[in-house]
């Protein structure tokens, strides 16, 4: 009987019986945790660390958002920039006048040059054109931004527009489907210059006033991006408490 049992006089020998009896007591613990709610308060306690996590992840998102944010407002910014430019050379007066009679110099039949006083269309047309591109590339930016002030800001400019839709049409450029002008060439060239320069001469003018609001709209990105800047620290991690410089770190 002791060959059979062992020397411990067990089935299983000293060693079988402590490793059995020890499996048999821990299952008993975990038994025992399920039902007084231990593991419940495990898990929750463990899977709480999830609301950290989702927060810097968060965290992350938050700051790739703002990123793409503030390439639409430096997008936007530029492109305003731009049409206040184009929009300012358009309704300049006095002696930078486009609009301003100047010399003519032509040639006849025969080759012969001639010089005459009168207005250069080409460069009011080249201006006018130039005004048209910005205006529609400065529509299309400021419409995509996440700023009330710029969206309400572009709004007005394009009511100024639709304000001045007839004689704009007048003299070739025609509002189309979303807010965006055209320029209609040859209506262009034959335009009435007392029509163009009521449109465009001057700070008063439509285009004056369109430069003014361009102006705005490009202070307005400056302003938009300064605040997105402040939710973040100069090295970049979002600016509270606490210092992500990837949410990887957190899971390895």
């Amino acid at each position: 009987m002791a060959n059979f049992f062992g020397m411990g006089g067990s089935m299983f020998g000293t060693s079988g019986t402590n490793n059995w009896m020890g499996g048999m007591s821990n299952l008993y613990a975990d038994y025992n945790a399920i039902r007084n709610g231990s593991y419940r308060k495990l898990l929750k306690a463990y899977y709480g660390q999830d609301s950290s996590a989702k927060s810097r992840v968060q965290d992350v998102v938050s700051k790739k958002k703002t990123n793409a944010e503030n390439k639409e407002l430096t997008e936007a910014k530029a492109d305003a920039t731009e049409l206040k430019d184009s929009a300012s050379a358009l309704s300049a007066s006095g002696s930078k006048s486009l609009f301003n009679k100047k010399e003519i110099k032509t040639k006849d039949e025969n080759g012969k040059e001639i010089t005459t006083m009168g207005y250069d269309r080409e460069a009011i047309e080249k201006a006018v054109t130039s005004f048209v591109d910005d205006y529609n590339s400065a529509i299309t930016s400021g419409s995509k931004v996440n700023s009330t002030n710029m969206l309400r800001k572009t709004l007005q400019m394009t009511q100024m527009t639709q304000a001045n839709k007839r004689m704009l049409s007048d003299v070739g450029i025609n509002i189309t489907s979303g807010n965006k002008l055209s320029v209609d060439k040859d209506t262009l060239g034959k335009a009435d210059m007392n029509k163009l320069k009521s449109l465009f001469e001057g700070s008063g003018s439509y285009a004056g006033r369109i430069s003014d609001k361009a102006s705005q709209i490009a202070q307005a990105a400056v302003t938009e991006s300064s605040k997105n800047s402040s939710l973040y620290t100069n090295s970049g991690n979002y600016n509270n408490k606490q210092n992500y410089s990837s949410v990887f770190d957190y899971f390895y």
